[in-house]
């Protein structure tokens, strides 16, 4: 069996092919195409489908003899873009991208009208926002009121991916807890919260558990597919948790870290209660009954990209890892990587990004030290706030993961170890386990983590009393230049 796996990433749209035994046997990838116009970012969901079974053909031809197996596609990718149909399966409009902000606003109603704290208990989410599905929807309502009339199928944009393969739209359910719409600790759609935002009745997919086999693609679909025996479609999960399955961090105790541009953490959670002031979003994991914990983070490798295109000239990765192994903690300024402003755990409104410490002394491989360990000082952050219980190590994959001098900093900061599989497309590889196990190739999740495993490095931590109070420097700094007064005036 060969399995397609599909990656609706917001930069990429990526298909990586796997054998029943996971050995990975071809990549395809192409950008990702929006319309941008201020503050609204668009896209045409039948471009993206298109471009996916472009992918799929090109996968296929690489592989020389796909056409003598069965198939099956797997999904994994964003969780909120937004794509609304009419009756005969037709958008509406084109789809709004998770990254349109057009409706800011709408989202602090959700807030005013349900109480945050209240619809962080349903929603398993901190606070509302303009990412949201419930934003847009209510966006919509007040501006564009008669498409929500001519809607008659409310989809994200995976739902909208497994209509067009097999003409059944279904909502996987761990991208659920990323519409404002969902009740995650009840496991059903939030009647109050679809009835202010105005969607049509019926209109959202059914829900289905991660990793649900769709059915068959439909014939005229598998018509524009490379041939193969037989192809069948598999809902697959949310992005960050199929990457905890392809690296085998999906058990409790391990932080699944995302180094990329955003710092993104997830973490499967044991005897899990919900807890009010821990602010930690929450959702449906891979299994029944499973809850992953989820932060994430902008101020994460786009802090160094920054400092390496602004302060360094565009230095190459490669010569600043050399540079930077020479440098020590002691001859470094403290860095607050606020350049986004708000980030979890504090979300504290007026936060920058701040040198602090800077001498004469200081030259540009000391900043990029103390970028790199600025961020790794926010990991642990996260990391810290994430659960009460004790963190055994941190799985990392991304860009970032591909620095063995960043990767023993955040190993040294966060006082864990911090793994990092070989395996470049651990997302894939963990929508294509989720597949296999539906079909009965593979009996679980567990299984999957050690067929064809990649080879993982490991990096201990190297504690000091030093590395502690830089730490504790850190937290002091943040506190001080951004923590309100008793006034309520950011300082």
């Amino acid at each position: 069996m060969l399995a397609y796996a599909v990656d609706v990433g917001t930069t990429n749209i990526k298909v990586v092919v796997f054998d029943e035994c996971l050995r990975r046997l071809a990549v395809a990838a192409a950008p990702a195409v929006y319309q941008r116009t201020g503050d609204r970012v668009e896209f045409r969901p039948e471009e993206v489908f298109d471009l996916v079974i472009e992918l799929i053909a090109q996968c296929a031809g690489s592989i020389g003899d796909a056409a003598r197996h069965d198939a099956v596609i797997a999904l994994t990718g964003q969780a909120e873009s937004l794509v609304l149909n009419d009756r005969r399966g037709d958008p509406v409009r084109p789809a709004l991208s998770w990254l349109d902000n057009r409706a800011t606003a709408e989202a602090g109603e959700l807030g005013e009208r349900f109480g945050v704290e209240n619809a962080f208990a349903v929603t398993g989410e901190p606070g509302p926002s303009a990412t949201w599905p419930a934003a847009k929807l209510r966006w919509l309502a007040k501006h564009e009121p008669r498409t929500l009339d001519r809607t008659a199928a409310v989809l994200m944009v995976k739902d909208d991916l497994l209509r067009r393969f097999t003409g059944t739209a279904v909502g996987e359910v761990t991208t659920r807890g990323f519409t404002y719409l969902y009740d995650v600790r009840r496991g059903r759609y939030w009647e109050e919260m679809l009835d202010f935002v105005s969607v049509p009745a019926g209109s959202l997919a059914p829900i289905v558990p991660a990793g649900t086999d769709v059915g068959r693609v439909l014939p005229q679909i598998a018509d524009r597919l490379p041939p193969a025996r037989s192809y069948r479609v598999n809902a697959g999960a949310l992005d960050h948790f199929c990457a905890m399955a392809g690296t085998g961090s999906y058990t409790p105790g391990a932080v699944s870290e995302s180094a990329g541009t955003v710092l993104s953490l997830s973490m499967l959670t044991a005897g899990w209660s919900f807890d009010p002031e821990r602010k930690v979003s929450f959702h449906a994991g891979l299994r029944p009954g499973d809850i992953v914990l989820f932060n994430g983070v902008d101020s994460g490798g786009v802090s160094l990209e920054w400092f390496r295109r602004e302060g360094l000239g565009g230095m190459s990765y490669d010569d600043l890892e050399e540079r930077l192994a020479a440098r020590t903690a002691g001859n470094a300024p403290i860095f607050l990587p606020y350049l986004t402003g708000v980030n979890p755990p504090d979300h504290f409104p007026h936060a920058r990004g701040a040198f602090l410490g800077l001498d004469l002394a200081h030259d540009r491989i000391d900043l990029a030290y103390a970028v790199e360990e600025g961020v790794a000082h926010l990991l642990r952050r996260n990391v810290d706030y994430l659960t009460p219980a004790r963190v055994r190590e941190i799985v990392s994959t991304g860009g970032g993961s591909s620095s063995p001098f960043w990767n023993q900093l955040k190993a040294d900061v966060c006082g864990v170890d911090v793994l990092v599989p070989a395996e470049r497309e651990a997302t894939c590889r963990g929508a294509a386990a989720l597949a296999l196990v539906a079909s009965g190739q593979i009996d679980g999740i567990g299984e999957s983590a050690h067929l064809s495993r990649p080879p993982t490095a490991r990096y201990q931590p190297r504690r000091s009393a030093e590395r502690d109070a830089r730490y504790e420097l850190f937290g002091e700094y943040l506190r001080r230049l951004f923590m309100n007064d008793p006034e309520g005036d950011p300082r």
